[in-house]
């Protein structure tokens, strides 16, 4: 019967809510701009798109201050900057993904969805409510419960640790999914050893993920588990 090889839940999927959920990316664009612009500092956009993209508030401010960043004090100042910024142009509304929240909400009927995202807790709590997600995810880490610049293995090694105690024992890696829109992502999430699927990227951003697919539109989590090379074995 299905039941006798059914595993108790190994499985969880591990997802950013930027970029894949909600379409922030112009708001933080803007919102990292202003904030440097008042130190002296551009950011135009071919750096942004090179260095700045998925990367955290705090990681993009700490680069492009270069070696100003020796300055802690100036660093985490700039970084509430944008973070200000930012969270009076999420208030004022965003673009949120249909396919994303109808695949969220499958999904966490059948594995533990998991939030690890760059953005700091004050915007991801703002973002979930918003799209009424909130309760879907079974664990958030976001760049405030690091020590290091996200994205970062430590995030996924967090994650997994919340999941392993809400399990009542270890996961295996192998069987987890991230799902990634950016390298950085893809990166850590590799370097965490978890399975990565790259959702809506260039080829040249895809071909360092285990599987990729252009959209979650109609995507099944069986579907993204083949695709990663995850052996699925959970209840039809």
């Amino acid at each position: 019967m299905a039941a006798d090889y059914l595993p108790d839940m190994a499985d969880a999927v591990l997802l950013d809510w930027e970029g894949l959920l909600a379409d922030t990316g112009s708001s933080r664009r803007e919102a990292l701009t202003l904030a440097l612009a008042a130190e002296g500092v551009a950011l135009d956009d071919a750096t942004y798109e090179d260095r700045c993209v998925g990367r955290s508030l705090r990681s993009v401010v700490a680069s492009a201050l270069g070696w100003r960043a020796t300055d802690h004090t100036l660093v985490e100042l700039v970084t509430l900057r944008a973070r200000r910024e930012l969270a009076m142009r999420m208030a004022q509304g965003f673009v949120v993904a249909p396919e994303v929240v109808r695949f969220v909400e499958h999904a966490q009927l059948r594995a533990p969805v998991v939030i690890v995202t760059t953005a700091g807790r004050d915007e991801t709590d703002a973002a979930l409510r918003l799209t009424g997600l909130r309760d879907s995810f079974s664990v958030i880490v976001t760049a405030d419960d690091v020590p290091e610049d996200a994205p970062s293995p430590t995030q996924i090694d967090a994650a997994m640790a919340h999941l392993s105690r809400r399990h009542g024992g270890p996961l295996a890696r192998e069987r987890v999914l991230a799902l990634a829109t950016n390298t950085p992502a893809i990166l850590a999430a590799r370097e965490g050893g978890v399975r990565t699927v790259a959702v809506g990227v260039p080829a040249h951003v895809a071909v360092e993920a285990d599987g990729a697919i252009a959209s979650l539109a109609g995507t099944t989590l069986d579907a993204l588990d083949t695709l990663a090379g995850i052996a699925t074995d959970r209840l039809a």
